[in-house]
């Protein structure tokens, strides 16, 4: 894990390298030759010849400008149309880069930014970095501001080096006019605050380079970000003489009518996700249209109708669980008086006295009043599921004993919690940690940079927030994904953590290919076998699939 850091932590950093024999002039190297090499691939070689290719950069008087400078260097000597707008900084000065490559670099007058805003194919943010506060000059926030026209009006592509100006490093607190990039080429660390709210609307996507800086220790309750390293380790392994029951088998419970979509969303994204059974325990009345739809699941029937429906489903999961490694409340369940007996008696929340006796099966003949045994297994709670438990009193007072991933909204949270929203949303991560320790359970907090917190404490972060994800459905395939990876064998940690990454990378990919308007949760679905494989697969398994050998 790598821990989100400071302003501090990050100079600290930086002085550590140095005393280790890495100098700044160096590291400004690094970092301009990072930023150059992500304008590159912002901008296809193949649409446009390098002498075509137009770069903007907005340069201010520190470091930071100093990194762009490089940078500009570089691709002005690829043969870039470079032009630099300077504010407070009248020269390049002491920095890593040819004089010959920036004496092609042409500086602007102020009179001459509009016309060169109006042509650049990418426009640089070099400005202020982590030494920026949320208060830009006028000329900065006037320059800024006709960056974004030019994003807007002719689809320019804008890039933050380390982070965009016109935000708090620490805090998140963010300028109304600070630069919108598209892309944010965040060097050595990640800084916490670009990755809370406001800031995290003016960074786009973030792509963290390494630069030689010393990363902090993490320790217990700390603020992190996933490496590859830690999915890969995670990641199920499958033997050669295994079988759909042993690799993992998952019951999904949810679906009413109007919702039937949910659950088979999340059974869909479960299935991708590697688990070997998937069930739906959904009502009788939606397994033709799901079926029809999903061949690759089984079902367990649920009944149809209001008073006792809920119960008699309950039995019947109740009943089929020992099979199962794991389970999925939620997806579509509804607000109807079925989905409320359905919880009481599935979870054995209720006034009965209970014996914590885990998931034996029930007997039919038993009465409604006896005892029910209080749940003790592995189940990740979604949507309804949430909400229902929110109206079933000190439920996580009963519920110890089991393994829980609660995977919440704002909205969910807020009620789970019994605080107001807005109490939610003024500090997602310290609310999810929060919950964590309260109900002693992991719980997983989808809202900007999605947020997994564990009951020591520490918040895990997703690596991107997409806003595409703004639309019906996404939530279940995240829900289904981690009750995937849960069916497989992972704790509640990593499965949450590889399910929010695999979901987070499958995102990007599919809005490469959509778009942020477009996008539709099966698309989603559809990227993760793509995702996996470039986790999990050796990598001459892929190269041989793709030289075609076997065909």
């Amino acid at each position: 894990m790598l821990k989100l850091c400071t302003v501090d932590e990050v100079r600290r950093a930086e002085a550590a390298a140095v005393a280790a024999g890495t100098s700044l002039t160096e590291l400004m190297a690094r970092a301009g030759r990072a930023v150059a090499t992500a304008i590159e691939r912002s901008v296809p070689s193949a649409s446009r010849s390098s002498a075509e290719r137009r770069a903007l950069f907005l340069v201010g008087p520190g470091n930071n400008g100093g990194d762009g400078l490089v940078a500009a260097g570089l691709l002005a000597a690829q043969g870039w149309q470079v032009r630099v707008w300077a504010w407070n900084r009248s020269e390049p000065g002491e920095i890593p880069a040819e004089r010959e490559h920036l004496a092609r670099c042409r500086w602007l007058s102020p009179a001459e930014l509009d016309s060169a805003l109006a042509e650049a194919e990418v426009i640089v943010d070099a400005v202020f970095g982590i030494g920026s506060r949320p208060s830009l000059p006028e000329a900065v926030a006037a320059a800024f501001d006709a960056a974004y026209r030019a994003r807007v009006e002719r689809g320019a592509t804008l890039v933050a080096v380390d982070v965009p100006s016109g935000i708090d490093s620490d805090t998140g607190a963010a300028d109304e006019r600070a630069f919108r990039a598209d892309l944010t080429v965040m060097l050595g660390l990640p800084k916490v605050g670009a990755y809370r709210s406001p800031a995290l609307r003016y960074t786009g996507l973030i792509e963290l380079v390494d630069i030689g800086l010393p990363a902090p220790t993490v320790d217990s309750g700390a603020i992190v970000l996933p490496t590859d390293v830690e999915i890969r380790r995670w990641l199920p392994r499958r033997t050669a003489d295994t079988h759909k029951w042993a690799v993992g088998a998952l019951l999904i419970v949810g679906g009413a009518p109007g919702y039937y979509g949910a659950p088979r969303l999340a059974a869909a994204a479960a299935l991708r996700a590697g688990a070997g059974l998937v069930t739906l325990a959904v009502p009788r009345s939606l397994v033709p249209t799901i079926a029809a739809a999903l061949p690759e699941v089984t079902y367990v029937p649920a009944p149809d109708g209001d008073v006792g429906a809920g119960q008699r489903w309950a039995e019947f999961v109740r009943d089929a669980l020992p099979r199962y490694r794991a389970l999925l409340v939620g997806p579509g369940l509804g607000q109807d008086r079925p989905a409320e007996e359905l919880m009481r008696t599935l979870f054995g929340l209720g006034p009965q006295r209970r014996a914590a006796l885990g998931f034996a099966p029930i007997s039919e003949t038993r009465e409604a009043s006896d005892a029910l045994a209080r749940f003790t297994g592995y189940a990740v709670v979604d949507a309804d599921g949430l909400n229902w438990l929110a109206k079933l009193g000190p439920w996580h007072e009963e519920l110890r004993e089991a393994r829980l991933i609660l995977t919440p909204h704002p909205g969910e949270l807020a009620r789970l919690l019994d605080v107001d929203i807005g109490d939610i949303l003024r500090d997602p991560w310290q609310a999810a940690a929060t919950a964590a320790r309260t109900f002693g359970q992991h719980v997983v907090l989808k809202v900007g940079h999605t947020a997994v917190a564990s009951p020591d404490g520490t918040v895990v972060v997703a690596p991107q927030v997409h806003p595409a994800l703004a639309t019906a459905g996404t939530g279940d395939v995240l829900a289904g994904l981690i009750a995937g990876f849960a069916a497989q064998g992972l704790e509640p940690l990593p499965a949450s953590v590889v399910g929010v990454y695999v979901a987070n990378r499958a995102a990007l990919r599919a809005i490469a290919r959509k778009g942020t308007l477009s996008l539709l949760a099966s698309d989603i679905v559809e990227e993760v076998p793509a995702v996996l494989s470039a986790c999990y697969e050796p990598r001459w398994v892929v190269a041989a699939h793709v030289a075609g050998i076997g065909e």
